[in-house]
């Protein structure tokens, strides 16, 4: 047995040993994430007992010299110790729950905010538009208001209610609308040079390449003749139709049309100069150009050479330098068309155009009908609907008919100037233009003898007679009264001449006998005659005749539609605000959503990208564009801005029975009893969780519940505390299992619910959160079917819901909500109110010029997109509740995503598969989303820190830390580099993320204005789950 060296007496009864241990000293230092509060520990409390057994201060106890532990005095002892351990544990639990930073219970940060009087966010559910379809032969279908529509859950998911937020009037004729495709043609002789396809009615029209067509504008004789070459066919089945694609304008015919279009404005000039000057010599020149301008209509050069122009030119305006203003300045716009260089296609687009494209972000549309601004101006302009339909109601038999009756009307102008077009179908030499040359004798003196030889002349045409014409062969199909055009040779002028008599009969000329075709030309058609000037006219001259007259169909719109230039005649005011629709439809209604879908257009180098688009209607307009022959068209008239992107006009399609719906299934139940004995009641909601919306209201949600009593509805107050003995009111409370309690009054605070069997009841909808962003296309089941829907979908992915508020979140909200107190005075009251705000994980705000920059990040970093309901409301709120003279704009966070690569060496025992997990979700946990901040910077110590305190890790050699944002990764692409974004591949050196050495510190940029002026949100950097190569870790060789 052993003693004690000071005493002598038995080590564990003298008390020169160690001092008591309990209680332990109590201290923490300010910032600790958890409170040390425990007085001691099982061994401290024992080791404590044993001592004060051998305390000078307990002489009774002095005779218990037995220290083993199956003594029962030990074991007694031993009791206690474990039960003080236990108390110790508790309270120290107790004590790190009482305070925000160190909760560890989402219940214990939710009673500490209720102490405040904030609540914890319960989430937001997500918005979605419904578009229905109505079956063909249904009448009219009204869908109510709460219609449930479910989603097809993808694997892992379940099946999502959405309710729709207002009744929606339906038909069929709305199913699916579409852009006007075809309009009449307007051909004119201002762009018939320019004209690249004509349509005409039928599919057996014959046409094929190189077929003459002939436009003839007016009476022949004092008329104008255009004549155009077929290039290619597109015959059209389905609605019989045939497209006649005229040869383009080239680089060799870009110069007659150029020099076309100078005649025009020439002859448009010299036609006002001649009217008031005839007498002073103008008229001479006015006919001049309209003989310059018949020419290059008929094509007499064929091919736009300077020499043929010139030839032109000078027969008919020789002395231009001395003619009048209008000619001179015709002659200088032929110098520079042939002067012209040719026209060069666009290069290729690159990276930089495509990317700006994909991310281009829709238009901010109202948040419903009862936010749409228009003026009386918008809603009776001429061309609304709300004049037919004003007028329906003074006049109510024309109900059924009116609309049928006036849309088949034709409203166009017609054309006066056109009078036909004409198929040439032949081309037919003149009689004897294969005649041999007629031989005379040449008799010639040698010196001795006369030697004849033989010469060959020149063809007699003295015989021939102005005004008819032999074709080479006999053509029965001509007809007399068509139309013929004589070409001659060289650079003759071209007629066209109508045929007064047309007769297949033998013909003998130039020693030939054969078949042919006499044509009389009709003499009383002014100067359209022709004669045979000599051999090279018999030789040369073409002959296209056997016209048979051709009817024009409408003609397909080539432009794109929505948001772009549209240069059709009839449609010109077509655009993002615009679109004119292929029918006319009669009811729909301003501040009614549409669902614009198609091929987008404005996005290079691809036709594979689709996108759709909510929009409101801002009006509805009935009109008939000037072109010949149109009837009534609808036109919508989009609130806003309209449409954000430009459609191929053929693949889009319109949706207009569209109503907005959002997340939740309706629920209805009895609460209880009444009971007007008992004091503030106490009703829970049997199913959870409780749905709500987004609002523009200081929380950012409303409740969707409503409970009635007797039948009569009650209203949710925040504190019954503010509402006196006689307000029918209820407050609500949500626990930390998010199960909603209804309390009410008193009868001193709130009215006490009347006694009566099962007479409080509730209505309420039941989900919420980030299930419901379901994507587009997934809600397909129409729960609620009434009579006439057929199928409903959603064009659009559904946005906008949150998951109930973490006590992380909660952590740091609560103090935020004593700051603005629901006033924004300051600019960082903008940032703490956008961050107490249902849906919003992260918010900063900067002054920027005049105005307050908000930018925010979805909870969890959830998309928000500019047409949700949080963002509209959000801004509304920041709008309502801030100094209104000052400006606020709303923006998304910019992301930049922190790279790292590192090795990371282990103690004795541990192995890689285990420790390496638990490194990532450290790191994932301190710089994911959660952990960071908007404009916050990252230092490498922090992350060394972070993973050196993971229990296994020895050391962290970290061989490459930095960042990758939009800008870089674009620079890789090319974008924003040398080249201008021309390569859509990855540079072979794209820029490099830093090195350990020179990466201290992550510089995460605050708002700012760029080099443009323009407003930039702040950034928010952290390491990216959803692209794990983004976080290296690699254990270091041993």
């Amino acid at each position: 047995m052993s003693c004690c060296s000071a005493c002598g007496q038995h080590a564990c009864a003298c008390g020169c040993g160690a001092s008591e241990r309990t209680p332990l000293p109590l201290y923490n230092r300010p910032g600790l994430a958890s409170l040390a509060y425990r007085v001691g520990t099982y061994a401290d409390f024992f080791t404590t007992m044993q001592m004060d057994l051998s305390s000078s201060a307990l002489p009774a106890l002095a005779g218990l010299r037995t220290r083993e532990l199956d003594d029962p005095s030990m074991a007694l002892m031993d009791a206690w110790a474990i039960g003080a351990d236990v108390l110790s544990f508790y309270q120290e639990r107790i004590a790190n729950e009482g305070y925000l930073r160190t909760a560890t219970e989402r219940c214990s940060v939710l009673q500490l905010g209720r102490l405040v009087d904030y609540r914890l966010r319960p989430g937001v559910a997500a918005g979605v538009y419904l578009a229905y379809t109505i079956d063909d032969n249904s009448p009219p279908v009204t869908i109510p208001a709460g219609a449930k529509a479910q989603s097809v859950p993808a694997p892992g998911e379940q099946m999502q209610t959405f309710e729709t937020a207002e009744s929606l009037d339906a038909r069929h004729e709305w199913n699916t609308l579409h852009p006007r495709q075809t309009q009449p043609q307007n051909i004119t002789l201002d762009n018939i040079a320019a004209l690249q396809d004509l349509w005409l009615t039928g599919a057996a029209t014959q046409l094929k390449h190189s077929d003459r067509l002939l436009f003839q504008f007016g009476e022949l004789a004092n008329g104008t003749s255009v004549l155009r070459m077929v290039e290619s066919v597109d015959v059209q089945q389905t609605d019989p139709a045939t497209g006649a694609m005229l040869q383009p304008a080239d680089q060799r015919s870009r110069v007659r049309l150029q020099a076309l279009g100078a005649a025009t404005v020439a002859i448009a000039a010299a036609a006002n100069r001649a009217v008031v000057a005839l007498a002073s010599g103008d008229a001479r020149w006015f006919n001049a150009l309209l003989g310059v301008r018949q020419q290059l209509l008929l094509g007499v050069d064929d091919g736009g050479s300077t020499k043929a122009f010139s030839t032109v030119f000078m027969r008919y305006l020789e002395g231009w330098q001395s003619g009048p203003q209008p000619v001179r300045d015709f002659m200088k716009a032929v110098d520079e068309a042939f002067g012209g260089s040719p026209v060069t296609p666009p290069g290729a687009t690159g990276f930089g155009a495509l990317f700006g494209a994909l991310i281009l972000p829709r238009t901010l549309q109202p948040a419903n009908s009862l936010q749409l601004r228009r003026g009386i101006a918008t809603a009776l302009a001429p061309a609304s609907d709300v004049r037919p339909q004003l007028l329906l109601n003074f006049a109510t038999p024309l109900l059924d008919t009116f609309y049928r009756a006036w849309t088949a009307i034709p409203h166009g102008d017609p054309s006066p100037d056109l009078l036909g077009v004409f198929a040439l179908r032949i081309k037919a030499p003149l009689f004897g233009y294969n005649a041999p040359a007629p031989m005379t004798v040449n008799q010639k003196w040698d010196g001795s003898q006369w030697v004849s030889t033989m010469v060959p002349g020149s063809l007699d045409t003295s015989h021939e007679i102005a005004g008819t014409v032999w074709l080479d062969n006999a053509y029965d199909d001509v007809e007399s009264g068509s139309y013929a055009v004589i070409w001659p040779s060289g650079n003759n002028p071209v007629v066209t001449v109508r045929v007064a008599h047309a007769t297949a009969a033998p013909h003998s000329m130039y020693t030939m006998s054969g078949k042919s075709t006499r044509l009389d030309i009709d003499p009383n058609q002014g100067d359209h005659t022709w004669s045979v000037g000599g051999e090279s006219d018999v030789r040369g001259t073409q002959v296209y005749a056997q016209s048979e007259p051709l009817t024009l169909a409408a003609s397909n719109i080539v432009d794109q539609t929505g948001n772009a230039t549209v240069s059709s005649a009839g449609v010109a005011q077509d655009g993002a605000t615009r679109m004119t629709l292929d029918v006319a439809v009669d009811g729909l209604k301003a501040g009614r959503w549409v669902i614009v879908q198609g091929q987008r257009a404005d996005v290079p180098g691809t036709d594979a990208v689709n996108a759709s688009e909510a929009v409101m209607l801002l009006s509805v307009e009935q009109a008939a564009s000037n072109l010949p022959g149109d009837t009534i068209h609808s036109t919508l008239v989009f609130a806003g801005k309209g449409l954000a992107y430009a459609y191929v006009r053929n693949s889009v399609s319109i949706h207009a029975n569209v109503v907005r719906a959002t997340h939740g299934e309706t629920r209805n139940e009895v609460l209880g009893n009444g009971n007007g004995a008992t004091a503030m009641p106490t009703f829970a909601l049997k199913q959870q969780p409780l749905t709500y919306v987004s609002a523009p209201t200081v929380d950012g949600v409303q409740s969707t519940l409503v409970v009635s009593v007797n039948g009569m509805q009650w209203h949710e107050v925040r504190n019954l505390a503010f509402v006196d003995a006689t307000s029918r009111s209820y407050a609500t409370a949500i626990d930390d299992g998010g199960k909603v309690s209804v309390l009410f009054g008193d009868g001193v605070h709130g009215a006490r619910v009347p006694t009566g069997i099962e007479n409080v009841s509730a209505a309420y909808r039941q989900g919420i959160g980030m299930a419901g962003n379901v994507q587009a296309g997934q809600v397909s089941l129409a729960a609620t079917r009434p009579l006439g829907v057929k199928q409903v979908v959603n064009p659009l992915r559904a946005s906008g819901g949150a998951d109930p508020e973490t006590r992380d979140q909660a952590r740091v909200n609560v103090p935020l909500a004593v700051l603005a107190l629901d006033r924004l005075v300051s600019i960082t009251d903008y940032a703490d109110f956008s961050r107490t705000y249902g849906g919003v994980g992260k918010a900063s705000a900067n002054k920027l010029g005049s105005q307050v920059l908000v930018t925010i990040a979805g909870a969890d970093d959830a998309p928000i997109d500019d047409t949700s309901d949080l963002y509209r409301n959000l801004l509304q709120s920041l709008q309502r509740y801030g100094d209104p003279s000052l400006p606020v704009a709303l923006m998304v966070r910019q992301l930049v995503a922190l790279t790292l690569s590192a090795k990371v060496g282990l103690l004795p025992d541990y192995e890689w598969e285990s420790v390496e997990p638990v490194i990532r979700a450290a790191l994932m946990h301190r710089f994911g989303f959660e952990g960071a901040g908007l404009a916050s910077p990252v230092y490498l110590s922090s992350v060394v820190s972070c993973i050196q305190a993971v229990r296994g890790v020895a050391w962290v050699d970290v061989d490459a830390f930095g960042s990758l944002d939009e800008a870089t990764l674009l620079l890789g692409f090319g974008v924003g580099g040398d080249d201008g974004g021309e390569g859509a591949v990855l540079k072979r050196n794209p820029p490099q993320v830093t090195d350990a050495a020179a990466a201290q510190r992550i510089t995460v940029l605050d708002a700012r204005l760029d080099d443009q002026g323009n407003p930039q949100p702040a950034q928010i950097a952290y390491f990216l789950p959803s692209v794990p190569d983004t976080l290296l870790l690699q254990q270091a060789a041993s």
